[in-house]
């Protein structure tokens, strides 16, 4: 619903949000529990932008001084205006100036019965040593904060304290980053970012730069990608945070075609989450890893180190061979032909 001072609200029975006329979020309600997720007196989904001049290495190295140089991106080219209503989905459009050479065009999107609220966004980006970010400050405390990595998570302190957590002011993840506090917390999810920060309690996701060397023209050009923000309550595990994760990076897609059930059933597994090891597919539970314990069936897959530990031989049925593993443990099989 547009309201009179251009402000813009959205409710699906799970989240309610109201969003400002430059695309920031003025509120996010967790209806079931109560809980208002930006914090008082600041603005989600905030586009910020650093000045970025490593002393090195231009295309490796970030360096902690570039956070003395933040810069909100604040005009507006169109203001929020509503794109759909009604129905399995609304959403709201904008556009915003970060300079007279690079636009942001982002459809705010809001599903029914979804659990997060999702940020469609195109970049035209011809920036030369600048950072372009996007922050969250949400109601949480937290000394830490939990990142997705392959075949499980990490934890990494939100505060500055020694010199080794402030060395740590960026920090690789992938689908999703989460910080909790007990019985409630919010994570950020994304389709193709990996570079967090979650600094006290404003959660933020690096989404481009523009370094000048080795390549002069990297980066530059026109970006699409997605990211989502998911208050929910318990644990991210309780809370279905990897599923969710997994949901926004295999997206069900209309098709128009006869029925097929094996199609159907195909489609299935994969909303589930593919996990990929070498070059054969391996099916798993979507972000079992993450809670330590892994129970597999796998048919073929091979180890290109070509070694093998004759003391552990692998148990072969006719349905397949079955792996245990403890917590975080990756392990690889060697087939002999």
């Amino acid at each position: 619903a547009l309201q009179a001072d251009g402000t813009v609200l959205m409710e699906n029975g799970i989240l309610r949000t109201a969003i400002n006329k430059d695309g920031t979020l003025a509120s996010l309600h967790l209806i079931s529990a109560n809980r208002e997720v930006v914090s008082d007196g600041c603005c989600g989904n905030q586009f910020v932008i650093f000045d970025d001049v490593p002393l090195y290495w231009d295309a490796w190295d970030v360096m902690d001084y570039h956070l003395q140089t933040r810069k909100p991106v604040v005009e507006v080219i169109q203001p929020v205006h509503v794109v759909s209503s009604g129905g399995v989905r609304g959403s709201v459009g904008f556009t915003l100036r970060i300079s007279d050479k690079s636009t942001i065009v982002q459809e705010i999107v809001m599903d029914a019965m979804c659990p997060y609220l999702k940020f469609n966004t195109k970049v035209q980006w011809a920036e030369s040593h600048k950072f372009l970010k996007v922050e969250f400050p949400v109601r949480v405390r937290s000394p830490n904060a939990t990142y997705e990595i392959q075949f499980g998570h990490l934890q990494r302190p939100t505060h500055w304290n020694t010199s080794w957590d402030w060395a740590r002011f960026e920090v690789w993840g992938h689908k999703w980053a989460d910080l909790s506090e007990h019985n409630f917390g919010v994570s950020l999810l994304n389709d193709s970012k990996y570079g967090y920060s979650i600094h006290k309690n404003t959660m933020t996701l690096s989404l481009l730069r523009a370094p000048k060397a080795p390549d002069a023209a990297a980066d530059m050009g026109a970006h699409q990608f997605t990211y989502a923000i998911m208050p929910h309550t318990g644990s991210f595990q309780d809370a279905s945070v990897i599923q969710a994760a997994y949901n926004l990076n295999f997206p069900l897609r209309p098709m128009q075609k006869p029925f097929d059930s094996s199609i159907f059933t195909n489609r299935l597994r994969m909303q589930r989450g593919p996990l990929w090891c070498v070059s054969m597919s391996l099916m798993v539970a979507p972000g079992s890893e993450c809670f330590g314990k892994v129970p597999v069936t796998v048919s073929l897959f091979c180890d290109l180190l070509e070694r093998r530990d004759p003391t552990r031989p692998a148990h072969v049925t006719p349905d397949g061979i079955t792996l245990s593993f403890r917590p975080f443990q990756i392990v690889t099989l060697l087939l002999v032909l």
